[in-house]
């Protein structure tokens, strides 16, 4: 899973003068970490962002604010929910970066929230790894021949296992419903990862796009996962704090 970058309003940038248009790029690479854009002489302006926790920590947001003498109003999310959320046309207007994985940004595409970028205005691109610099190689970044993000974050979604109690590290997701389990698991409290996490296990062609009729099998599938659950976390220091306190023996490691 991917996540990436997306420009929540293009129009609105550009009608705010020419600070947005010619530092849009900028933006996006260097408030979100992807890369340092040079200093600049302009009036202070606002730059709204919405990300993850640990996307965009305060040394590298004083550092762009520096950098750019602009001003980041931050808002953090922990699940894509809250995401959802923050996206919808009344709160959503309030953000011209936002931090969205791949899996998701097809929703909001659809929902009109985000807009395709210019990559000329973009230069940071050239300092990507050249896959990433392939956006047509990635799923879900671009639509209809039009990019609307740029990579960000490249990881796996594992598990955590404690090895005094497995003789063999868990070799698939199938583990955390392991009945053996009971009471020793800890999963992340998001309402789609919980559904694309039940359609891999149950094997399902697309754990994003699931059919109406499946819904139920999914359904009992996540009770049976829960009869195992001890805890849910968002953040990640509250992940660490359930695996010490409530003594577990396997993770979901969002």
């Amino acid at each position: 899973m991917s996540d990436s970058t997306v420009v929540r309003d293009e129009q609105e940038a550009a009608s705010a003068g020419g600070w947005r248009r010619r530092h849009l790029g900028r933006v996006v690479l260097s408030c979100l970490g992807l890369s340092v854009g040079p200093a600049c002489a302009a009036e202070s302006r606002t730059l709204r962002v919405l990300a993850w926790p640990g996307y965009a920590d305060p040394d590298l947001v004083h550092r762009f604010e520096q950098n750019l003498a602009a001003r980041v109003e931050l808002t953090i999310v922990d699940t894509d929910q809250a995401l959802w959320h923050h996206m919808q046309p009344g709160p959503g207007a309030n953000f011209d970066v936002v931090a969205v994985n791949t899996a998701e940004l097809q929703r909001y595409i659809q929902l009109n929230a985000v807009q395709p970028l210019q990559l000329k205005s973009l230069p940071g691109r050239q300092r990507q790894l050249a896959r990433f610099q392939a956006l047509e190689s990635i799923p879900g970044l671009v639509h209809d021949g039009r990019s609307y993000a740029i990579p960000y974050a490249w990881s796996e979604m594992g598990l955590i296992y404690h090895p005094d109690h497995f003789a063999t590290p868990p070799a698939s997701i199938a583990a955390l419903w392991d009945p053996r389990l009971q009471g020793r698991v800890l999963a992340y409290d998001g309402g789609t990862h919980a559904f694309s996490l039940a359609a891999q296990k149950l094997g399902l062609p697309s754990p994003f796009r699931i059919p109406a009729s499946q819904w139920p099998m999914l359904v009992e599938s996540l009770v049976a996962l829960r009869r195992n659950v001890s805890g849910f976390y968002t953040l990640p220091e509250e992940s660490l704090d359930l695996y010490r306190r409530r003594g577990a023996w396997l993770m979901l490691a969002n």
